[in-house]
């Protein structure tokens, strides 16, 4: 595994998704927020690649959607490993190893939908692994991406850089112990203040043990960027023959749809923030 992707922190995600491998039925939900006005629908018929699959939930719900294909990659192996269970079910499902960085049309082929949910927001070379997504997208298709947003997480982004500068450090059981430890105090706070963005009105609905996940995931990470709609309108403007999408989702997050053109026309589009 090569530096670039170890700083992207595959072995302790892979440790989350050999941990939390169970597919919720309330992440469905979860995902459906996350594609936007895009809709989880618009992947029926679909050959879709999903790219940072961890251990499959995402793909799994774009098969149930009705997609032609999915093939999931990853880097880790206990990734993977949970990934292959979960998809198991699925004739028309592939996982196989491969970094972002290393997506090759030559070995892959085109797909009609390339997906990253979550995943590019982690990475050391965030540009360099959109050119590589965006190269294995079929002209006509699109790429969709989820990302962390600056707007909307003002008030509570210094605690999570807090518990991500500590929990980074620490080996993964401790991280994982003190986590448990965080839901348990968190749990009550969740469910009686009286939230105004979204996504945190959401948690209401999601299970403990989902809630867990998710603080743990927000623990673990060596790199964690937050991107401002300027920022992401740079980098959807690195991409040649897009048709780009921004959408402020969730209150705290960033739902981004480039459709792939045959002519070099770019037109940036998508709701101003509110």
């Amino acid at each position: 595994m090569s530096t670039r992707d170890q700083l992207g922190s595959p072995d302790r995600f892979g440790y989350e998704w050999s941990t939390y491998t169970q597919i919720l039925p309330e992440s469905k939900n979860q995902l459906e927020r996350w594609f936007g006005s895009t809709g989880l629908a618009s992947c029926k018929d679909k050959r879709i690649l999903d790219v940072g699959c961890g251990m499959g939930r995402n793909p799994y719900w774009m098969l149930k959607a009705g997609a032609k294909s999915v093939l999931a990659v990853d880097v880790d192996e206990g990734s993977l490993a949970s990934a292959r269970k979960n998809l198991e079910p699925f004739s028309n499902a592939e996982v196989d190893k491969c970094s972002v960085y290393d997506l090759d049309p030559r070995r892959l082929g085109l797909f009609d939908r390339v997906t990253c949910i979550g995943v590019l927001h982690h990475l050391q070379d965030p540009e360099l692994a959109l050119q590589k997504l965006w190269a294995m997208v079929e002209p006509g298709g699109d790429l969709i991406l989820w990302c962390y947003a600056r707007e909307g997480n003002g008030l509570i982004l210094p605690l999570i850089q807090l518990f991500r500068s500590l929990g980074s450090k620490l080996p993964l059981p401790v991280a994982h112990g003190l986590a448990k430890l965080v839901t348990l105090i968190a749990w009550p706070f969740i469910h009686l203040i009286p939230w105004k963005t979204e996504y945190y009105r959401n948690l209401r609905a999601l299970s403990f043990k989902n809630i867990e996940s998710i603080i743990f995931d927000q623990f673990i990470p060596i790199i964690a960027h937050y991107w401002t709609r300027a920022d992401m309108e740079r980098l959807a403007n690195t991409l040649p023959n897009a048709r780009v999408t921004i959408e402020f989702v969730q209150g705290n997050s960033w739902h981004v749809r480039l459709g792939k053109t045959t002519s070099r026309g770019k037109l940036l589009e998508g709701d101003p923030l509110k």
